[in-house]
């Protein structure tokens, strides 16, 4: 009898979870965030309750199952063991544990050397060398990194906009208004969102200056230092290889157009998504044991 495998791939924003089965087609589903950063309890509820669904829509059994989960946050090493250990007393086959960057770049080039940079809520590059080494770069979290992000953009965002009521006593620009109905029209109340932010409220920002691209100074003042920010991460992993790149994330598509030349010359499209690379790793997982790292 074949084992079946779950690959989960948890955000900030959302948690996508597939199974996959030889003898059926695959099972896919989605539930709220899942950043072992953010909010582990949440990230265990979500995580959990897919693996149920799955289970319970495939009629298998857990021990059956080998599962692997690219999470946000997993560089927490006590929060992967948590999570972790709820996963292992479900009865799995075989539990990983991983980040999320390390299943978006086996994902992206199913195993090909190169080098990844996902830009969605947070930002992280990854480089997968000829030698079969990994080294991430970036993914440090919003609160001193993740440059170039959803989460960095809207943080700009809601920056400019706290600047333009100090000094002119209300918001100046097409962007700043928009922002400031999203946040609140007075202090106490913007205050109060400032209060409860994290990435995902910052990230719901950053459309709106995209939005506001062609039309706003601001907004194109933000969206050129986020290219440089990203500009900066990719060639901190590329360094002097000639690897192929490949962007994932919500952000890549509008990103990708104002790159330098150089870096658009080495894009490739990815050859699949961080869910794509949990499921490679479910799959590859040999020894019956669990793993979180």
């Amino acid at each position: 009898m074949s084992h079946c495998y779950i690959g989960i791939d948890g955000g900030g924003t959302k948690t996508l979870a597939r199974l996959v089965d030889d003898n059926r087609p695959p099972i896919e589903l989605r539930a709220g965030p899942s950043s072992l950063s953010q909010n582990l309890p949440q990230a265990i509820s979500n995580i959990g309750s897919l693996c149920s669904q799955l289970l319970a829509a495939s009629g298998v059994s857990a021990d059956r199952v080998a599962l692997a989960c690219g999470v946000a946050g997993a560089g927490n090493e006590s929060a992967a063991r948590t999570l972790c250990g709820h996963l292992e007393a479900m009865g799995f086959a075989a539990v990983t544990v991983t980040s999320d960057a390390r299943t978006s770049l086996v994902g992206a080039g199913a195993g090909l050397p190169m080098v990844m940079a996902a830009i969605g809520t947070g930002s992280v590059a990854m480089r997968l060398d000829r030698n079969g080494e990994i080294r991430q770069f970036g993914g440090w979290g919003l609160a001193v990194g993740d440059e170039g992000s959803g989460a960095a953009i809207g943080k700009s965002a809601v920056r400019a906009l706290l600047w333009e009521l100090d000094i002119h006593g209300a918001p100046q620009t097409p962007l700043s208004q928009q922002v400031m109905h999203h946040v609140g029209n007075h202090r106490p109340a913007i205050l109060h969102w400032l209060q409860q932010a994290g990435s995902r409220e910052y990230a719901a920002i950053a459309p709106m200056v995209f939005e506001h691209q062609r039309t706003c100074p601001l907004a194109r003042d933000i969206a050129g230092k986020t290219v440089a920010e990203v500009e900066r991460l990719i060639r901190s992993a590329w360094a002097d290889t000639d690897l192929p790149i490949t962007l994932l994330g919500g952000l890549a598509d509008k990103l990708v157009p104002y790159l330098a030349e150089d870096l658009q010359s080495r894009l490739i499209p990815p050859l699949g998504s961080s869910l794509d690379g949990a499921c490679i790793l479910a799959r590859d997982s040999v020894a019956i044991e669990s793993t979180a790292y």
